[in-house]
């Protein structure tokens, strides 16, 4: 009986985390478009944040649940992350390859790119140079802070590069504009009003259900793997990490459907940087003690997180585009890593 409990428990947190995960993408690109952001920045901002919300609810009720008595719950945090990261270009950017070709901007080949795979090398790195006393590897407290540090000047050099890019590409035509042609009316003021009430409400119900639901699919996911045998670093890796992914997939495919493919890739990459950055960062400061880096997670997972991340950028440089077999590759590779999870690394 405790396991049908389980199972209905994790099932209504991925429906409420999904549920969640759109209202607020929904909410968040509609402000998104009152601020005059271009598709790739709020691919890798907005869009990007507000679909890691499921990652960042899981992974910080997680985190909020381990103890030094239990600290393995911790364990679906990282794996949450880190799973979500094989995921978002495994399995989303193959399926939306495979659905269309996905064009990279010279800015995503130039630029995220190389941003999103330094990114994922600074977990491995600081894992590997961070050892505690009795010889485990970890991610201790300072690390986070260093992470979420990172991803508040990642912001706002984004924003910041794309005011300054957006300004190069208007050159003088908002001087030359008629400001007295331009000047709202008394309706659409109180238009405008309405929509940002309705955008900031969909966020804020958006994040209400990511809270009920990551609370619900934790507890139900933790239960289950202790249920069946399976090691909470698993779950995370994969039931936990696909879940939380969905909405990262749901975005990414209506996008491409639509060929707005700076959307999707902006959505992935930028999503990448911040489960590493925020995510994994503010899990790692909230754990007191900082995460323990079990040696499978060192030599295993993550540098096949660094391997996906470096073979997306490969993909765009060659062509500035994903091809349909490149996108195959990565499904296959999705494959290939789930298969490793459930029949190896259980």
């Amino acid at each position: 009986m405790e396991i049908l409990t389980s199972i209905f428990y994790a099932v209504f947190g991925a429906a409420a985390l999904v549920a969640g995960g759109e209202t607020l993408v929904r909410g968040a690109k509609k402000i998104a478009a009152k601020m005059k952001i271009s598709p790739l920045v709020v691919g890798l901002t907005v869009v990007a944040i507000c679909t890691s919300a499921p990652e960042m609810a899981v992974s910080f009720s997680a985190a909020l649940q381990a103890t030094p008595e239990n600290p393995g719950v911790a364990d679906v945090a990282l794996g949450n992350v880190v799973g979500s990261n094989i995921c978002n270009v495994f399995l989303i950017l193959g399926v939306c390859a495979l659905i269309r070709p996905l064009s990279a901007s010279r800015q995503m080949v130039r630029r995220e790119n190389p941003i999103m795979i330094a990114v994922c090398c600074l977990p491995l790195i600081l894992a590997a140079l961070c050892v505690r006393p009795d010889g485990a590897h970890c991610l201790p407290r300072w690390s986070g802070a260093l992470l979420l540090t990172l991803f508040v000047l990642y912001e706002f050099w984004t924003v910041k590069q794309a005011k300054r890019d957006e300004a190069a590409a208007n050159g003088e035509k908002s001087a030359a504009t008629d400001v007295s042609e331009n000047e709202p009316t008394t309706a659409q003021t109180r238009s405008a009003a309405l929509d940002w009430i309705f955008a900031l409400g969909a966020v804020a119900l958006g994040l209400a259900l990511l809270v009920v639901g990551a609370k619900f699919f934790v507890g139900g996911a933790v239960t289950i793997a202790r249920a069946v045998g399976v090691s909470e670093l698993v779950i995370g890796l994969t039931l936990v990490a696909l879940g939380t992914s969905l909405p990262e997939l749901t975005v990414s495919a209506i996008a491409t459907l639509r060929g707005e493919t700076d959307v999707a890739l902006g959505n992935v990459v930028g999503s990448n940087i911040c489960n590493i950055l925020l995510i994994l960062g503010g899990t790692v400061l909230l754990v007191s003690g900082g995460i323990g880096i079990s040696a499978r997670s060192l030599y295993v997972d993550l540098p096949i997180m660094l391997g996906a991340a470096a073979l997306c950028g490969w993909f765009c440089f060659t062509g500035h585009k994903i091809q349909r077999w490149e996108g195959a590759v990565f499904v296959a590779a999705q494959l290939a890593y789930s298969v490793y999870l459930t029949q190896f690394a259980a």
